[in-house]
């Protein structure tokens, strides 16, 4: 779709409602933390950041990563390497050592190795890589599936402690709020990673819609929708609908506009594009499956 909206403003506003992507009111406080410690000289810093799924963790990462993007040089004999200042990867489910060092060469743009390798093999093999690519910083998250695993929880968090120790990288991990449990294992742990819990929006406030209006800025359709508007109705049916969770929020508006027919390729009048509170209540009905699993309706 992309390739072909160019000076189409249907295909362009179809574009903008499929990549919606917008920071976080408390995103940018925890930015400013990761930059220091990212550019921090000396002994390094970690973040530990913990939150209900879907408040929008992962989408702050992918946010951030954006800042820092990666880009390629060449060297005096002609390779070329992929720079990657800052990398992002999941814990693997179920954690294991070897899991975790297949996902972190991943997350640097390489092949999982074939055969059966040695731990210690991944292991030094991630280190190089990652001082050959000159990451600064590795955004590890659902670190709670550790919790969950057959690992003894200490030689995980070791495991961790250790690479960012070798590679002199920040680290930053992203997890449940019970994974704050992990924090506290050691009590280096408690120094060297800085604490942070973010939340979901718990009230239909102020905060919850300015949020919805940078939507609406991002969205830049032609006519004033009003999703911050509490006169129109649609921030009070938004936040029940999505109980305040970004990662519920976002899905409902994009679904909505599938079913007003955004994405068709006849699509050609934004006349026909205009959110309502039924739409919204057909767009929850087919995606509300979706939040079973999360217990979105004990919230």
């Amino acid at each position: 779709m992309v390739n072909n909206s160019l000076n189409n403003p249907f295909l362009e506003f179809a574009d903008r409602v499929l990549n919606l992507n917008v920071d976080l009111p408390y995103a940018e406080s925890i930015y400013r933390v990761m930059d220091s410690h990212m550019k921090r000289i000396g002994k390094t810093r970690h973040l530990f950041i913990t939150g209900p799924s879907n408040v929008g963790k992962t989408i702050m990462a992918e946010n951030y990563i954006q800042r820092y993007p990666g880009y390629t040089i060449t060297e005096g004999d002609g390779t070329e390497v992929d720079i990657k200042p800052v990398i992002y990867m999941e814990t693997p489910h179920p954690f294991t050592l070897l899991e975790f060092y297949h996902e972190l060469i991943y997350a640097l743009g390489s092949p999982r190795l074939g055969g059966v390798p040695k731990i210690n093999d991944l292991k030094v093999r991630a280190y190089h890589l990652i001082d050959r690519q000159r990451v600064k910083m590795v955004i590890i998250d659902e670190i709670n599936n550790i919790q969950t695993s057959g690992v003894n929880k200490n030689t995980a968090m070791d495991a961790i402690k250790h690479m960012a120790n070798k590679t002199n990288v920040t680290l930053v991990l992203m997890g449940t709020p019970e994974a704050a449990e992990l924090r506290t294992l050691d009590e280096q742990y408690k120094s060297r990673y800085r604490p942070r819990s973010i939340d979901r929006f718990t009230e239909c406030n102020e905060e919850f819609c300015i949020f919805l209006n940078r939507i609406e800025e991002q969205l830049k359709f032609p006519q004033k929708i009003g999703l911050g508007d509490l006169k129109t109705g649609l921030p009070q049916i938004l936040h029940y609908q999505s109980k305040g969770k970004v990662g519920y929020l976002v899905p409902i508006i994009q679904e909505a506009y599938d079913l007003l027919g955004v994405f068709q390729e006849s699509f050609n009048d934004f006349n026909k594009a205009i959110l309502s509170p039924y739409i919204l209540d057909e767009a929850y009905k087919i995606i509300q499956g979706d939040f079973i699993d999360d217990n979105i309706g004990e919230m």
